[in-house]
């Protein structure tokens, strides 16, 4: 069976989310939001990346793209936190930019 590690939302960075992903395994996300908990689940599968989720099926081709989205949905930690990952304004950018993620 392959390994799945669990972490909540901006524990881990997107290398550590990559490295269990490339090993086989499986990232399992955990977040409360309006007092009920919610699990994203990270996984590559033939050489496509997947965010399931409760309310979507999230799929990407390549890193970037992938990486991209959980920079995005803020799923993993900022490798650089003085960088413009953190910054509020590239924040509030992506999610009001009007940016489609591949779905």
């Amino acid at each position: 069976m392959s390994e799945i590690v669990r972490a909540s939302r901006g524990e881990l960075t997107l290398p550590e989310v990559l490295e269990v992903l490339e090993s086989g395994g499986r990232v399992v996300i955990s977040e409360t939001f309006l007092g009920k908990r919610m699990e994203m689940v990270l996984r590559k599968h033939d050489g496509t990346y997947y965010c399931d989720t409760a309310m979507k099926l999230f799929t990407h081709e390549t890193v970037e793209a992938f990486g991209g989205c959980l920079r995005k949905f803020r799923l993993v930690k900022p490798e650089d936190e003085s960088g413009l990952e953190s910054s509020p304004a590239t924040r509030e950018g992506a999610l009001v930019s009007g940016e489609s993620s591949n779905a």
